[in-house]
């Protein structure tokens, strides 16, 4: 077995992985489901034999449910669906057993596994004294867990990612489930509606321009690799294989779309004076300050989102704002250590693992927008 390739700690042998494996198998919280148990010990196996970068949807079709070539992952949800039964299990198997000293962990977002020893995340990186708060309980412990031996794969696998060495800075653990699937980020920038009649033009925004100039700049430094998608030219299939970033707002129909459930929403009017950011738990509004009909404005607002996506399976990232300025500060927060700190500051417990929304505030002087100022945060 190729070690070095695999999703496992190097201090977690193959053979412990494998012991370990059978022991959660065999427990009550695997023994009904067959499905379960055929699934968890194919992605575990496929992850100890180095073949980590083969765990895809398709093949876990074909090896676990006996899918043929003809499987579609936009019609057929039975591999998702069976992800998540699969972490609801080990999570159950987790909680109620008692220490074994190693850990399968199935991130969501992915099917490669991370298998590591409850020990490795304290030493790693001990935490300072105020950072330990709430990770009492069994159950903050594992996300701790999660966390840092997440860092740990990445490094093993992927040691020129110099983010993944300063493992405890917000920004960083906002990026490490993204830097932990080792699939290039799709970034997607729309073009521009003519808000006139509502046809596309051959045109993008200044603010999705700048905050695409800010995502390749972060991405760059910390040697990740991303993909670009204009306009129509990205697929709701190219979503469930990678993760991504969407920029832009009324312009963006993949932003509209991942949006329409959430608690802070973009709604459109007859015309851009119109257009306003809404609560749907307060029914608060917020509209930009004397907009323009080419994207400007004296004051903008904009919705920022981390998303464990149930939908495509993937994490997505999403930037938008009622003008091309409020994308572009909304899309900054997610590059910015210290903006991204003070959105999570008063965040619950766990954050990490949790779905994010928010809604920011920039003033715009000219063509050039202010920092962002922090409205509204959702975290669930």
């Amino acid at each position: 077995m190729n070690q070095t390739t695999s999703s496992a700690s190097s201090n977690v042998s193959p053979d412990q992985a494998l012991e370990h494996l059978d022991s959660v198998l065999k427990s009550p919280f695997f023994a009904s489901s067959k499905r379960s148990r055929e699934f968890l010990r194919y992605v575990v196996t496929e992850t100890l034999e180095g073949r980590g970068d083969q765990i895809k949807e398709r093949n876990i079709a074909s090896a676990v449910f006996g899918k043929g070539i003809g499987f579609e992952p936009g019609e057929d949800s039975q591999v998702r669906v069976k992800a998540r039964e699969v972490r609801k299990r080990l999570s159950e198997y987790y909680g109620a057993a008692s220490d074994s000293g190693l850990r399968i962990e199935l991130p969501l977002g992915g099917y490669v596994p991370l298998i590591h020893s409850v020990e490795e995340p304290a030493a790693l990186d001990a935490p300072d004294k105020g950072e330990v708060k709430g990770t009492k309980t069994k159950f903050d412990r594992r996300k701790f867990a999660w966390i840092a031996g997440g860092s740990a794969v990445v490094l093993a696998a992927a040691s020129t990612y110099p983010l993944l060495r300063r493992q405890r800075a917000p920004l960083d653990l906002l990026w490490q489930p993204i830097f932990a699937t080792k699939t290039p980020l799709i970034i997607f920038i729309p073009v521009l509606t003519d808000r006139t009649n509502r046809e596309l033009t051959d045109r993008v925004g200044i603010g999705p321009a700048a905050a695409l100039r800010r995502a390749a700049d972060f991405l760059t430094r910390h040697n990740y690799p991303y993909h670009l998608r204009f306009g129509a030219d990205l697929t709701f299939s190219q979503l469930r294989e990678q993760p991504s970033l969407i920029l832009g707002g009324f312009s963006s129909i993949w932003t509209l779309r991942m949006t329409r459930d959430l608690r802070f929403n973009l709604v459109d009017g007859e015309d851009v004076n119109q257009a306003k950011v809404i609560d749907k738990q307060s029914d608060r509004v917020w509209k930009s300050v004397n907009p323009t009909a080419g994207g400007y404005a004296d004051a903008d607002y904009g919705i920022l989102c981390r998303l464990f996506d149930a939908e495509s399976g993937q994490i997505v990232l999403i930037a938008a704002g009622l003008t091309t300025f409020g994308t572009e500060a909304a899309a900054n927060v997610f590059f910015d250590p210290e903006l991204f700190s003070s959105l999570v500051q008063h965040a619950p417990g766990g954050w990490e693992t949790k779905n994010i929304e928010a809604v920011i505030r920039v003033s715009i002087i000219g063509t050039t927008p202010s920092s962002p100022q922090l409205v509204a945060t959702h975290f669930w």
